[in-house]
């Protein structure tokens, strides 16, 4: 995730018509995308990044723009990303250790519903 968060900064650095940049922000010309399940384009996954590590996608630009203040973000945004990871897996192996056992499945004569 750091390196793609560099990677993501020095995209925005690039002049507009560098290939990586277009891509960034670049959208279908012609044409539509698929029915159904979507592929994730680039600038989805940069997003989903950015959220996971607290950035705000509109504010992103303006860290990125500064080299020493962008890898300030990244660093703190990866720290918190790595502790609200931890604290969500600990609550989910909490959880999965808390389900109480479901009841023993027992059979019922159909005759004289009794249990058997």
């Amino acid at each position: 995730m750091q390196r793609q968060l560099l990677w993501v900064g020095h995209i925005i650095r690039m002049s507009s018509n560098r290939l990586p940049r277009r891509l960034l922000y670049s959208k279908l010309q012609e044409g539509r995308r698929s029915r159904g399940g979507q592929m994730k384009r680039f600038s989805d996954h940069v997003k989903l990044l950015l959220k996971k590590c607290q950035i705000a996608p509109g504010q992103f630009e303006a860290l990125a723009a500064d080299r020493d203040e962008w890898r300030d973000a990244c660093k703190v945004g990866l720290v918190t990303f790595s502790v609200n990871y931890g604290q969500e897996a600990e609550a989910r192996r909490l959880r999965r250790h808390t389900i109480s056992s479901p009841p023993t499945a027992s059979t019922r004569c159909h005759i004289c519903d009794k249990i058997g």
